[in-house]
This record gives C-alpha cells, structure tokens and sequence, in this order.
C-alpha cells in the first residue's frame, strides 16, 4: 500500500543529514451508527512527519524522494484488534528544498470496543533501517454517559471541498487535514474546528428547536473573550458534523479552551465538550475584549520570574516529560488536558512552568517538599510494578495506586482455575467516595507483569460487566465459591 501526499507549509531548515525520523502523532475518538441503532467507536489516528528529519534519496527520475515503512498495531483487550505495515511515500521534488517544505502527513481510522485501546506506531525509513520513530499510547474507551453527546473537538489545518477523489482525509465530501498538536503559533490567523453531535433525533419534538453555543475562553466552559463565540439552531439528526472557524488575529498568547454547549427550547443543557489548545501570538491585532473589560485591552496576565532557578530546573525535556505523565493520576480534569497537549506538543519552558505551578497551587509555601514527597511514591510504583519494558507509574496499576493509595487490602491470585493471573484491591472509601470499591486487574498474557483494569466498583472508573468472560478464558469453573473475584465482584 502506498500513500504520497505534498501540502507545502513552512518548517524550520535544519539540512540534510537525518539522525532519525521525528514526528508528532495525535488520536481522536469518533462515533459511527450501527445496525443496532447505537454507535460505534472509532478511532482517527494521524501523525505528522517533520520533512527535516527524514533522509531524500533522488529516485528513477532524478526528483527527491523519501519512503517511510509504516506499522500501525491496535490492541483492544486480551486480542489484536488490527495491524497494518505499508510504505508511505513523500511527493517527488525537483530540489531538496522543496522536498523539505512538504507536510508529511498520514491517517488511519480504526472501529474499536470500549476499554482499553493500545495504540502502537513505528516508523521507519526504507533506505536507513537504522533511523526510525516509535509511539505507543492506550486510551480508555467508555460507553456514552448519555443519549445527546459530542465525539471530542479536532483542530483542522485545512479544509476543502472534493468530492472527486478518494483519500483517507475525505470527510463530508471534503479533504479536511487536522492538526497534529493543539497549539497555534503566530502564523495562524484562522482556529478550525471540526465535532461531532450524536443523538439529537431522539430528542422529543416539544424540546425543539435545540441551540448551539460555540466559544473560546480562559477556563473550560467560562466566559467568552474576544467575542469569539457563535450560535446556531441544530437540526435533529443520528450524526452533525460541524465543520467552523474563528479569526485569532487578536487573540494573545496563552492557555484557552474551545467550548460546545447544546441546550434545548428551555435553556436546560443536553451536552457539552472542550478542547485545551495553546496560542502564540507574538504581535496580536489590538481590539477591545468588551466580554472582560470595555475599558482595556485584555492579555493574558502572566506571572514571569526565573524557573531555571526552581527545584523544576534541573530536569532535561525528556525528564519533564517523564514528571508530566507520573502527574496525570493525581490531575484535575483541566490540569489533565494540559499535560496531555503538553506530552504531544512538548514546549519546554511551558512544561516548566506547569510542573512548578502544579506544586505552588497544592503546596504554596513548599512547592518542592510536596514534589519531593510525590518522588518517593514515584519510586515506590516503579519498584511495585515497573520492568524493563515500562516504568511502574506509566502501568495501570501504577496510576491507580499513585491515584488512590496503598489499598487496603491487595490479594494476589496467580492460580485459579481456568483464570489468568489477577488481581483484586479494596479500599474503604477511594477518592471521593464514601463506601468501599475495589478494582479487578488481570494479566491477559502478552507480558509477564503487564496487569491491566478489567472492572471497578470506584465512581468514575471503568465499569465492566463482562469481566467474567475475560478473567476466565476457558469459562468459569462450576464450583468458583472461593474465588476472591466472585467474593469481590458477585453482585457489581
């Protein structure tokens, strides 16, 4: 299978010589309707290859030419979902300049299950086996928590009608490119938005029309700055697509969210969804934002002072990524999508500052003693669960016990009849919650120490109740009475 494409934008020259493929990948989770009148869920997967970072050979025709091996697996659960290996092409180019201002981009959509989807991406030059890039993420994939809902927002880089031909990026009866990172430098004077909008046929009669409210703001769902805000009446349909743009000329530098709400006749809301994204406008249009302040002009107030001089930094990129991701367990739904743009996105000096003010809000008189004191239970999930493979915070059930704590109780089962090896811990009262929950880990036999969340009684994690045909392979033995996950989970 091979793929060209050679959209020109600009990237920063770096020459020839390549040291290994660089590129910025990004997932999205979209809804497609079934035979059983519900939806599907699907994934778009796309990755975008810096033209610097690849190595141009001349090919039959003496033009310039670069070919990436790429291998795409989906894990869903205990089975493969689906794999694919093809070569992706760059457009052959007359000069190695031009071969370098190309948009190497590439896309694959994905139907998937709900649970844990496991993502992995390598990328290899076909001339030099050597110089090659690796991804690997999982996404937790949960029902709808309603019958309304939005798929989650997609920046675009570029849109267009055609109809004509077929591409993997044919949307709607346009070619629509997204945007690999949620971030928009100083050359970008236009925010594209792409969503979803699934079940409104459902919707009574006497609720319509439903409203639409489009906006851009600091905090998630806050009020609108800059006026950047639209609304329109929705049709009920099984699936609205939403294809918009708002003019950022005068939008200055900093944090903001892309917010959708939908409400019917009576104002009472039915969903909503948003999207962190990062602005970096260097010489925004001056205007008034007279949604904040009619008498000044609104920037971002920013508190500057040296970071470099902080317990933050000592650490190389590579280590703020690491600090990033242990963080993420113990982030707030905002804090979360910050760290998630920031992990796809990695732009140093913001990685500091977040990392140095995630401590200051928790700690305010000692942020470092409350990052020192996070280091040590750090050290403790990666001597609990790590192996050579994955450090112990980045497993699942690292991120739960950096989440919620030593359990309680914890009881290890290795030998049950016609199970795999699994795992059960119980809490008094997890996070927020009053009464006791527990958590199912099982082993589904790629790796050794590779344990994964099957099920959970803890408000707000996963909810299966299908564990049964997953923990026992070969179906549950007739006499399971002392089974700790029948004692466990019996009735959940």
């Amino acid at each position: 299978m091979i793929r060209r494409t050679g959209l020109c934008i600009l990237f920063s020259l770096l020459g020839y010589v390549s040291f290994g493929i660089n590129a910025l990948p990004a997932y999205k989770l979209f809804y497609a309707p079934n035979e059983k009148g519900d939806y599907t869920p699907y994934l778009e997967i796309y990755w975008q290859v810096d033209p610097n970072t690849v190595n141009y050979s001349l090919n039959d025709n003496g033009h310039y030419q670069a070919g990436i091996i790429t291998t795409l697996r989906i894990d869903h659960s205990d089975s493969i979902k689906n794999s694919k290996k093809y070569l992706l092409e760059t457009t052959p180019a007359a000069d190695l300049k031009a071969a370098q201002l190309q948009n190497i981009i590439d896309l694959n959509r994905q139907a998937v299950g709900f649970g844990w989807v496991y993502i992995d991406l390598q990328l290899t030059e076909s001339k030099y086996p050597n110089k090659s890039f690796s991804y690997k993420d999982s996404v937790l994939v949960q029902p709808p928590d309603s019958a309304v809902f939005y798929s989650v927002l997609q920046l675009i880089d570029t849109s267009y009608k055609d109809s004509s031909t077929t591409s993997i990026f044919q949307k709607n009866g346009r070619m629509q490119i997204p945007l690999s990172a949620n971030f928009l430098d100083d050359h970008r004077k236009m925010l594209h938005y792409y969503a979803e909008l699934y079940g409104t046929g459902s919707i009574s009669k006497e609720r319509l029309p439903l409203v639409q409210d489009i906006s851009i703001s600091k905090k998630e769902y806050d009020h609108t700055v800059f006026q950047l805000e639209r609304h329109d009446t929705i049709t009920a349909a099984t699936v609205v697509p939403f294809l918009g743009k708002f003019k950022i000329d005068a939008l200055p530098s900093g944090n903001y969210y892309l917010n959708f709400i939908l409400t019917d006749n009576a104002g009472q809301k039915l969903a909503k969804q948003s999207l962190f994204f990062q602005r970096s406008n260097i010489n925004p249009t001056v205007i008034k934002d007279t949604s904040a302040d009619s008498n000044k002009v609104v920037f971002e107030d920013v508190t500057v002072f040296e970071v470099s001089e902080t317990f933050v930094g000592k650490y190389s990129p590579s280590q703020l990524k690491a600090i990033l991701k242990m963080l993420l367990p113990i982030a707030s739904v905002n804090e979360r999508d910050n760290i998630n743009s920031f992990l796809k996105r990695p732009e140093e000096t913001y990685m500091r500052y977040f990392i140095y003010n995630f401590w200051k809000n928790k700690y305010p008189l000692e942020p470092e003693k409350g990052w020192n004191d996070f280091v040590k239970k750090v050290k403790e999930v990666n001597k609990l669960f790590g192996s050579k493979a994955k450090p112990g915070y980045e497993t699942e059930r690292g991120f739960m016990y950096i989440k919620y704590g030593k359990p309680e109780q914890r009881y290890v089962v290795s030998n049950e009849e016609g199970a795999v090896p699994y795992e059960v811990w119980v809490y008094n009262a997890p996070g927020n919650q009053g009464s006791p929950g527990a958590f199912l880990f099982y082993n589904p036999g790629f790796m050794i120490n590779d344990y994964r969340l099957l099920h959970s009684t803890v408000r707000g994690e996963l909810r299966n109740t299908n564990w049964r045909s997953q923990l026992y392979k070969n179906g549950a033995p007739t006499n399971n009475l002392n089974s700790r996950a029948e004692q466990t989970f019996q009735y959940r």
